[in-house]
Order: C-alpha cells, then sequence, then structure tokens
C-alpha cells in the first residue's frame, strides 16, 4: 500500500505496507492462529537485500488454459529516476535490489518445465540492474532458449553492446517509457533522463540486434491539445517503433503528482477503480472526459494500421518462424484495434468478461462494516525512516 488506510483502523482490515519477503510468514501465522494486525510492515516498506524464494509457476494443465502461456520474473527492483506521474518509486523504492542470479536461473528452468512459453521480467529499469549482464550469459550458456520481455528506460540508447547480449539470450521485445516528444513536458513531469532525439537512436538500435521496440505513450499531460497528441501520433509513427501503447495521464494515488492533484482540488474522479489509465479522472484544461478518452482508441486506431499488422506479422515470423513470440507479435495489432473497437484498454486483458459478482451486492455490507458507500481519496503514506534512508542510497542519475 502507498495511500494512508487508518480510517479503515479497528474494522477488521489488514493491510501489508512492506515486502512480502518481510511480513509474508508473520501475515500467515497470524490468521491460522485468528489474530491478524492491522498492519503489517509499518515500520519498513523495503528490504535492502532481495531474498526472494524459485518461483513455482502453474501447473501444465492450468497452463493449457491460454493461448500465450506466460510468466513474470522479478530479478531486480526499484528505479533510481523520479518521475512524479509514477507509482513504481512508491511501492519498489528508488534503491536498485536484486535477487541472486541463480535465482532467476531456476525459476526460468522451472517454467520452461511447466510449459510456459513466454517470460516477461517485469523489473522496471532491467538496463540498470547491475547483475543483468550475468544473467543473460547464464541464460546463453544455458541454451534456455525461452522468448522475454524487458522494461528499460531510454538510456538503453547508449548500450548498444547490452541490447546486442539481450538479442542472444532471446529477448523479443523491449519495453521503453518514451512518453512525450516534448522536451519542456518531460521536465515539468520529472523525467528529465529523456531526450526526445534519442528515441531514433532506440528504434534502430533494437532493429539492428532483432529486439523489438515497444514505446509507451501518455497522452493527456496538462500542456497538451488535440492538436499536439496529432503531433505526438505522427512523429511516432515516422519513428517507427514496433509497437506502441498508449495510455492517459492518470495521478495515481501515492505520486507527487496525485499528492499535487488533490491539494489543487483538480480531481474529479471518486471511484478509485477508475484510476486505470483509460478514464481521464482530473480536471484537464483543454479536454473533456469523453474526448480525452476517445482520443485513446483512436491512437491505437491510427497506429496499428492493416500495412503495420501485416508489417510485424512478417518480420516476427521471418526471425523465428511459428514461434510464440512471433504469435505475440501477431496478436498485439489485432488485439489493440479489438480493444479499441470495444473501447477498452488493450491492457485491461481478455477478449470477453466473466462477472461473477456486481459491486451493488456489497453496498449493505460497507455501510454496516465500514459506514461508508465509497472510500475516500486517500492521502499518500509518508516513508518511515528506514524507507527514506534507504531511498537516499540511490544513485544520481544525471541526463545527458
Amino acid at each position: 500500500m502507498t495511500c494512508d488506510t487508518s480510517m479503515f483502523s479497528n474494522l477488521g482490515v489488514s493491510f501489508a505496507l512492506s515486502e512480502a519477503e518481510n511480513i509474508w510468514l508473520p501475515i500467515l501465522k497470524d490468521a491460522i492462529r485468528g489474530e491478524l494486525q492491522p498492519v503489517y510492515g509499518g515500520d519498513r516498506r523495503w528490504t535492502a537485500q532481495v531474498d526472494a524464494p524459485v518461483l513455482i509457476p502453474p501447473s501444465r494443465r492450468d497452463l493449457r488454459r491460454y493461448v500465450n502461456p506466460m510468466l513474470g520474473i522479478y530479478p531486480a527492483r526499484g528505479c533510481p529516476f523520479t518521475c512524479n506521474f509514477c507509482s513504481v518509486i512508491k511501492i519498489a523504492g528508488r534503491q536498485i535490489r536484486g535477487q541472486a542470479v541463480d535465482t532467476t536461473i531456476q525459476s526460468l528452468r522451472a517454467a520452461k518445465a511447466a510449459g510456459v512459453k513466454v517470460v516477461m521480467f517485469t523489473s522496471d529499469n532491467f538496463n540498470k540492474y547491475p547483475d543483468a549482464a550475468e544473467l543473460l550469459e547464464r541464460m546463453i550458456e544455458e541454451d534456455l532458449r525461452i522468448p522475454f520481455f524487458v522494461q528499460c528506460d531510454t538510456q538503453i540508447a547508449s548500450q548498444e553492446d547490452f541490447v546486442h547480449l539481450l538479442g542472444r539470450a532471446g529477448c523479443f521485445q523491449m519495453f521503453v517509457g518514451v512518453e512525450s516528444f516534448q522536451r519542456k513536458t518531460l521536465i515539468a513531469a520529472r523525467k528529465a533522463q529523456n531526450h526526445p532525439e534519442l528515441y531514433r537512436d532506440i528504434v534502430q538500435m533494437c532493429r539492428r540486434h532483432k529486439v523489438q521496440s515497444h514505446f509507451s505513450n501518455i497522452i493527456g499531460f496538462p500542456e497538451d491539445t488535440p492538436e499536439s497528441v496529432d503531433g505526438h501520433l505522427a512523429i511516432l509513427k515516422e519513428l517507427d517503433p514496433t509497437v506502441a501503447s498508449f495510455y492517459i495521464l492518470t495521478p495515481i494515488p501515492g505520486t507527487e503528482q496525485y499528492d499535487e492533484f488533490l491539494s489543487a482540488g483538480r480531481i474529479t474522479e471518486t471511484n478509485l477503480d477508475r484510476f486505470d489509465a483509460q478514464c481521464l479522472t482530473w480536471k484537464h484544461p483543454r479536454f473533456s472526459k469523453a474526448s480525452l478518452e476517445s482520443l485513446l482508441f483512436d491512437c491505437h486506431r491510427k497506429f496499428y494500421t492493416l500495412g503495420r499488422t501485416v508489417s510485424m506479422a512478417a518480420e516476427s515470423f521471418i526471425r523465428n518462424p511459428f514461434s510464440m513470440d512471433a504469435l505475440v507479435s501477431l496478436n498485439q495489432p489485432l488485439f489493440s484495434r479489438y480493444s479499441a473497437y470495444r473501447q477498452r484498454h488493450p491492457m485491461s486483458g481478455g477478449v470477453g468478461l466473466v462477472r461473477r459478482d456486481n459491486a451493488a451486492q456489497y453496498a449493505r455490507f460497507r455501510r454496516e462494516v465500514f459506514k461508508i458507500d465509497f472510500a475516500p481519496l486517500p492521502k499518500s503514506l509518508e516513508l518511515s525512516q528506514a524507507d527514506s534512508e534507504l531511498n537516499g542510497m540511490a544513485k544520481l542519475v544525471v541526463a545527458r
């Protein structure tokens, strides 16, 4: 949790404020005894060293339920940057901390044996992970041959040797948070590490090493206009990354941007379920809620043209015919267009919805137990002294 939960104190709700390695065992023991505490991990959010277990993947029987059996593995946590809209530094901290390379290798072996076809390394700055090169070399040495996806920051533009190593190890796609092509917008969002003039280098470098470039784009920054979003899309198409995803600027509870917007009275949405990067949750000076949400889906439609879909499929099948990563590559443009047609963000997942219950079924319970209809907009949770000290250890990243 990154927001204040004190309003639920003494109402039978338990909150975990720390990483699972710190507190999961005490939670289980207390649950067995029927003595759950209101808060766990309030004195420290992050561990200085990550001592994670080897992952146990789903069984082959369970994996057969999925067209694309994928598993997320988290070899390192933390981000050294200070983007004001991002929750990663509040959830994982600014100090990059990695688990043992052998733990990750054992998790990869188990995933392959279980029938997992694609792995997503969920670390937000894989190129900042100190042991990343060692991990990739081990994957090559063991000939694991399991396609994987990574997330890197834009400073990857100066790390071509690393991208070459990614390609050799089986990386098929790299997600990069470019977000905007306007330097002023990036600086205002405290994302000064991004230099738009280097974005083309990333696309070309990835192409040389047969790794797909996946550019993340945020629309609806305070300075944005309908014309500037159209201009952004035109530049993006000209740069020609393999994949692009789009999100509406969302002040996520716990972030600095959320605190600023909340104190200024700019938050208009009271249902926390809507803070999903598909909905406009604050008062934008130039966009209505309906117009910006419509523009989000237009961006997906206009980027993923028929020609791009055919090109992506051909590129992937030439690289590795009939492979799972080729199937993923074909799925991306098709599913993005389908989701835009259904007015649903592609990352909300699924072709259809399975409805098990409805919010109205819990209305009486909420009123009787918690005395509310909706939880009020939360305030951000302050860091403990221990957390502040660990965050202070993060290396200063100087933008070029």
